[in-house]
Formats: structure tokens, sequence, C-alpha cells
């Protein structure tokens, strides 16, 4: 302990020179000086660690007893420090950099999300800008329970959200509301109709009373299971539940130009270059605004701090290929590919469960246009539940 408080006041090692130096001793006690690691050398010598303050009234304390007093070795923390004082750049780093350790960890710089599976990360941190919670937000004035309140309201999917702040990071932790399914009620009376006229292929009826059965010829909205079962003496409702499949057939018309514009590049290029600032753009060279006949190609330079940390901070190249317009023919093999394609694709998405079984194409150019007159024979499932009439003293209510 002794040892650093002497080194940062500064010492001095000394070495005594006389006939008896014991009377120098003698004198540094008399005048209040402190000595440590006193050594007798020899006869005619002492040496000794002072404090480098106390060196001048050493030497007179010397003086007094007949002797002569120099210095040998000096240190301390302001002669450590002496050579910082003609780099000045250097102390004003050494400065900024303790401020920064002692006021930057009181702000919030980083955000991370976690507990979200359906709502996406950056839709949260949107939000928390919206409402002051973002780059750069002083961590104290941050109130959870205030912010909780606001994104609650702002995303209704999350159930519960905090913040919890560690240094210069905060982790937003979420809990999404949870997706309830319909229930089910089997009391309520519902009725199973088909969705497209058809010939009935295959018939299993899980709830209900069936009217349909395999072979039958079925048209739109026709009922095929009831909710209402007759018992003789009383009628049971129930929620009609079945997987009927039929036999359709449809029709469709796909039209497509015989000519089409296609982008001839002419080679010319722009090239500008934008720094971003958070919400800010500061355009560095050239524009970014792009012509007409321009196709924009954007890459984007970030700074990423060790742990993956984002800076709101990068510079964006754009560069705009200028290119001309010309009209180019259609030929019959990839426009037939593509008809044909694109009409299967549309049939299958209207069906819900199904295949296509035969199917019969014709291709006709008609006035300036491709098109593509397509039968389609399907088994494709046409059960639909639909709530049905309640029925009191005889007449049906909704």
């Amino acid at each position: 302990m002794w040892g650093v408080l002497w080194y940062v006041l500064g010492c001095c090692r000394v070495r005594v020179t006389g006939a008896s130096v014991q009377w120098a001793l003698n004198e540094f006690a008399r005048r209040g000086i402190p000595a440590r690691k006193i050594c007798r050398v020899d006869e005619l010598h002492l040496e000794a660690t002072i404090l480098t303050r106390d060196l001048p009234r050493a030497r007179l304390a010397a003086q007094r007893a007949m002797c002569s007093l120099e210095p040998v070795r000096q240190w301390g923390l302001a002669r450590t420090l002496a050579p910082l004082k003609k780099r000045w750049g250097l102390c004003a780093a050494l400065l900024l950099l303790v401020l920064a350790a002692a006021i930057l960890p009181r702000f919030v710089w980083f955000y991370e999300v976690s507990g979200n599976e359906r709502v996406p990360t950056q839709k949260i941190l949107r939000e928390l800008d919206a409402i002051g919670v973002g780059f750069g937000t002083y961590g104290p004035s941050i109130k959870p329970q205030e912010v909780k309140n606001q994104m609650l309201c702002r995303i209704p999917e999350l159930q519960w959200l905090t913040i919890q702040q560690s240094g210069g990071t905060a982790v937003v932790v979420v809990r999404e509301r949870p997706v309830t399914e319909p229930v089910n009620d089997r009391r309520t009376a519902r009725n199973v109709v088909a969705s497209r006229a058809g010939v009935l292929t295959r018939v299993a009826v899980y709830e209900g009373g069936s009217l349909c059965k395999v072979g039958d010829v079925v048209s739109a909205g026709q009922m095929l299971v009831s909710g209402y079962l007759d018992w003789g003496y009383k009628t049971q409702v129930v929620g009609a539940l079945a997987e009927i499949y039929a036999a359709t057939w449809r029709k469709s018309c796909t039209v497509l130009p015989d000519t089409a514009l296609r982008k001839v590049p002419t080679g010319q290029t722009k090239r500008s270059v934008s720094l971003i600032f958070g919400r800010r753009r500061v355009s560095l060279t050239g524009s970014s605004r792009a012509g007409e006949n321009c196709e924009r190609t954007t890459r984007r330079i970030q700074i990423v701090l060790p742990g993956g940390h984002l800076l709101p901070v990068a510079i964006e190249i754009s560069e705009q290929n200028v290119y001309d317009t010309e009209e180019m023919k259609a030929r019959e093999p990839n426009v037939r590919a593509l008809l044909e394609r694109d009409a299967i694709r549309r049939a299958r998405q209207d069906m819900i469960a199904g295949t296509i079984t035969k199917s019969r194409l014709t291709l006709r150019h008609e006035g300036g246009c491709w098109r593509l007159y397509a039968a389609l024979e399907c088994e494709e499932m046409i059960a639909r539940m639909v709530n049905a009439e309640i029925f009191k003293d005889g007449i049906a209510n909704d």
C-alpha cells in the first residue's frame, strides 16, 4: 500500500557520501523527511529512497551533516506520464475513450428481439422506433410498462412485451398471442352442398344424413348431406361432415398477345454513391433517381461490429443500366407451353383436392393474339359445409 502511495507521489533513490553518513539520517529525521529502504553501501556511502518533493530539503540536511547527496534514480506516476505532455493528440484520445466508456453504456445502440415466430423482427423494431425507442435512446428514459402498452396497441398479434437492458444492448422479449382455432360445435346445424356440378365418384359421410350416392348427377348448390336426422320420434341436429368427390368439367380460354416488348441493353451505365445514416441519405456522387428505361441494381455496404451488431451507417452503390425496347414475335412452341402451364395451374388452384384426369387443349391465332381453349376433366372434392336453416313452427329462419 505504501509503495503504491509513494509511486503516485514520486520517488527518488539518493546516495549520501560523507565521513559520518549516519549523521545525515539524523538530520532527515529531525527535519521530518521520510526515508525507506535504507542501505549502507560501505563506510562512506549510504543509499535511501525519499520522496521527490523532499529532494531539496534532503540536500540541505546532508550538507548540515557534512555530507554530499546526489540522486541515483527517479520514478513515479508523474515521471511515467511526462512523455504524454508532448503528445496532446494521444491525451485527447485517451480522455475521449474514458468519457465514451462512462457515457456510451447509458444509451441503447443495438436491439435484439426474441420470442417472436409469426411477427417479423423488422416490424417490431419499426414500431419501437415509431414510439421513440431506437438507435441512441437514453436507457433510463425507456419505461418498459409504457412501451408494452403502446406496442400491444400497435401490434395486436403480441400478447406481452418487455425490454431488458444490458449496457448498450437491449433485448426485446415478446410473447405472441396464441392462434385460436374455431371450435367445431357438433350441435350447430350444418349441411354439406355441392360446389360444382358433376357425377359423384366417391362418397364418405362422417356426420349427418346422406342424400346422395355414387353415380348421382348433382348440380352446383345441391344439398348432399343434411344436418337434420329424422328418427321418427325426434329430430337430431348435427354438423354434417363428409368427403364427396365428383367428376367435373372445366372450360377456359387463356389469351396472350402475339408480340411483346424486349429489353435491349445500350451499354450506358450510370453510377451513384450515397451515404446512409439512420433515416438520412446524403448523395456523394451522381444521382440516385432512376430514369424511365433503366434497370437499377443496388449494393449496400454496412458496418458490422463484433457480435453481429449492425450500425445504422451504410454506403449504398447504385448502378443504372440504360436499355431500349423492341417488339418481339412470340413463337408458337413457347406460347403453347406457357399457356398450357397457366391453364393447368389455375385449374389446380381452384380445387381444394383432386386431380386432372383428361385434358383437351386447342391453340389458335386470332386477332393478333394467341388463344388457348382448354377443356379439362377432373376428379375433385365438391363437398362444402354451410350453415343450415333453423326451423321453428314450420318456418325456416336464418
